[in-house]
């Protein structure tokens, strides 16, 4: 069964989910109040409708009852993300994704009260992954667990080739548990 998912807010980071969303199959309802960024996606997404998503009458005659989560992808107006994260979670939509700018510090724990389930930092969160490759060279993917756990693939440097996990030390060296290995035969779970 199709994933379905409103993206409200099409600004450049709320349109780039909604296509990749729309790409990977899902069913994508696309919302802002702009009718040209509304006009720019039509084509790309199931749906595109012209709504300020800081209004509880129009909101609740979207079809938001329906969806399987929604991304609040709007930060620059605090008062009308807030409002929409409050909408759609009394329409009961399940799993809501906010966009949140790291400042002001008092929004992260107001959208998590209000009933956020996760929080992105995408600004912050792609500059450190970019800042990273720059400094290593050797990172090709990062994903947060939290504040200070991360799951990240990197290529194997020369000097592993052929050695044991306890011979490379990567805990007591980089402070890294190897959770899988990637080979030529696939990925690995069950690493010593």
């Amino acid at each position: 069964m199709k994933k379905s998912v409103a993206v409200l807010g099409l600004g450049k980071f709320g349109s780039s989910i909604a296509r990749s969303l729309a790409k990977g199959g899902a069913e994508v309802l696309a919302v802002d109040k702009d009718e040209d960024l509304v006009r720019d996606i039509a084509d790309k997404v199931t749906c595109a409708v012209c709504v300020d998503i800081s209004d509880k009458e129009m909101m609740n005659n979207i079809g938001l009852e329906g969806m399987d989560a929604v991304v609040i992808a709007t930060a620059e107006h605090l008062d009308s993300g807030v409002m929409a994260l409050m909408i759609v979670k009394e329409i009961g939509v399940p799993y809501v994704l906010a966009k949140a700018n790291p400042k002001p510090v008092l929004l992260i724990p107001l959208l998590k009260r209000v009933g956020a389930d996760e929080i992105v930092y995408p600004e912050e969160e792609m500059g450190a992954r970019i800042a990273n490759n720059l400094l290593g060279g050797s990172m090709t993917d990062l994903f947060d667990l939290s504040a200070d756990t991360s799951i990240v693939k990197v290529p194997a440097r020369k000097e592993w080739i052929n050695k044991s996990l306890v011979d490379i030390n990567f805990r007591g060296k980089y402070n890294v548990n190897v959770i899988a290995i990637e080979g030529e035969g696939g990925v690995e779970y069950k690493v010593d």
